[in-house]
């Protein structure tokens, strides 16, 4: 979600964690300042568990949220990465 405008990061990433199964992660690497609040807050609300919330650069962040449901407790290759393509 890099160099994606608010809102769309918290547009994505509603739609892409209906793709993560129960207990799986998605991914999300954006430097949207006003998502530092919006996509932690949705997380929590929606009823999954935010996992990780780091900045990753100077202007940029990593957050991993867990779908609600049970899962692996590690990342693997089949959890999930919310990236968009180049046009909308």
């Amino acid at each position: 979600m890099l160099g994606e405008a608010c809102p769309y990061p918290l547009i994505m990433a509603k739609q892409k964690i209906n793709e993560v199964a129960p207990g799986g992660r998605l991914i999300i690497d954006f430097d949207c300042t006003q998502a530092t609040e919006t996509l932690p807050r949705w997380a929590t609300e929606s009823g999954h568990a935010v996992e990780e919330f780091r900045k990753t650069g100077p202007a940029q962040w990593r957050i991993v949220i867990r779908k609600q449901g049970d899962g692996s407790e590690r990342v693997t290759p089949d959890d999930y990465t919310c990236s968009v393509p180049g046009q909308r």
